[in-house]
Parts: C-alpha cells; sequence; structure tokens
C-alpha cells in the first residue's frame, strides 16, 4: 500500500508543479482581468465613437473608464500593472488624437507599437534569445538556465513566432484601413485583432510550452 500512496503523491505533486506553471504563464501574458484593464478603454472609444462621431466624448468616455479601472486597483490595494499600463496606453492615444484632431489617430500608437513588436519578437527568435522565454524565465524562477535545455528553447522559440506573427497579421490589416482613414472598419479589426486573436495565441502557446520538461522550480 506505501507505494501507491508514494506514486499518487508524486503525481500530485508534478500536477500542483504544472498548474503553478500554467498560472504563472498566464499571469505574464495578462490574465482574464489584465487582458480586460488594457483593452477595455479601447473598445470603448470604438464603440461611442461609432455611436457619436464625437471625438471628444469618445476620448474622454475612453479615459475615464481606464482611469475607473485604476482607482478599482487602488481600492482593492491590488497590483496596478495592467490598469496603469491601459491607463497610459489609452491617454497617450487621446493625446494622438487630439492634437492631429482626428480619431484615426487614437489607433496610431498602437499600430507603430505592433510595428514595433513584430520586428522585435521575430529578431529574438532568429538569434535565439526568444523574448518568451526572456520574460518567462525570470518568473518562472529558472532566470535564463532554459537556454541550456534544447526542448525548453524550441518551445519558448515556436511561442514567440507564433506572437510575432499575430503581430504582422495586425499590422497587414491595420495599416491600410489607417491609410485609407476608414475609422469604424479600423475600429472593427482592432476588436477583432485584439482579444480574440490573442486570447487564441495563448492559448496555443501555452500548449505548445506545456510538451516541454518543467522547469527545476516554479
Amino acid at each position: 500500500m506505501p507505494e501507491p500512496r508514494d506514486g499518487a503523491a508524486v503525481e500530485a505533486t508534478d500536477e500542483e508543479r504544472l498548474e503553478a506553471y500554467k498560472e504563472s504563464i498566464l499571469a505574464n501574458f495578462g490574465g482574464k482581468r489584465g487582458l480586460t484593464e488594457t483593452g477595455l478603454p479601447s473598445i470603448v472609444f470604438i464603440v461611442v465613437f461609432t455611436a457619436t462621431r464625437s471625438l471628444n466624448a469618445s476620448l474622454w468616455s475612453a479615459v475615464a473608464v481606464a482611469a475607473a479601472l485604476t482607482v478599482m486597483r487602488l481600492v482593492q490595494r491590488d497590483k496596478l500593472q495592467h490598469a496603469l499600463g491601459g491607463l497610459f496606453g489609452v491617454v497617450m492615444c487621446a493625446a494622438f488624437a487630439k492634437y492631429t484632431g482626428q480619431a484615426k489617430d487614437f489607433y496610431l500608437p498602437s499600430v507603430l507599437l505592433n510595428v514595433g513588436e513584430a520586428v522585435l519578437f521575430t529578431v529574438s527568435a532568429l538569434v535565439r534569445w526568444p523574448i518568451v522565454g526572456v520574460v518567462i524565465g525570470p518568473i518562472t524562477g529558472e532566470m535564463m538556465s532554459w537556454r541550456d535545455h534544447p526542448e525548453r528553447l524550441r518551445v519558448f522559440t515556436i511561442s514567440t513566432w507564433l506572437l510575432a506573427a499575430m503581430f504582422a497579421l495586425r499590422v497587414i490589416v491595420e495599416i491600410p484601413l489607417y491609410l485609407a482613414n476608414q475609422i469604424t472598419a479600423l475600429g472593427a479589426a482592432k476588436v477583432v485583432l485584439g482579444y480574440p486573436l490573442y486570447i487564441a495565441v495563448v492559448f496555443v502557446c501555452w500548449r505548445v510550452i506545456k510538451k516541454a520538461p518543467l522547469p527545476a522550480q516554479v
């Protein structure tokens, strides 16, 4: 009888480590609440502008939502990383649109960011320092030791390529719409290529990463 119990204990420990590993990775990708706080202000801008065609109303609505999410975090004494990121992002986008007086420029910072991220992720994968591994390593406790394990290097590289492709797709779709001043279509593209695409890519990344041996500690 003791042996089955020992085996069960080992299995449970492995399952717990895998679950902790999953949580640390998904948290790094933003988690459900982080994704909401980062993307919701932009969605509010799209909805309000489509309904009213008022740049000022759209900008103030987006900023108000971002500020409310940040205040909620403060009240709950929770981490402010994603809330502040969303607030900073929407304020910057609002500043661009307000300065030029064109609603389409609300999307310009995110378009430029996607260009930069597509290049960064591609280069990091090519030089075998995939961004996914560089970011996740310190969170899981393995730091950069994953580079000494071919299987872990491989899954982090594949995940980085997947994210690079996601950013590249956004650029390919959004830049022509921006240049053509198709604001409604640009807003719709941002929604479709935002939450749904990102969640799908993160899910695939996790399915790839989990196939590699777990790090020594999580």
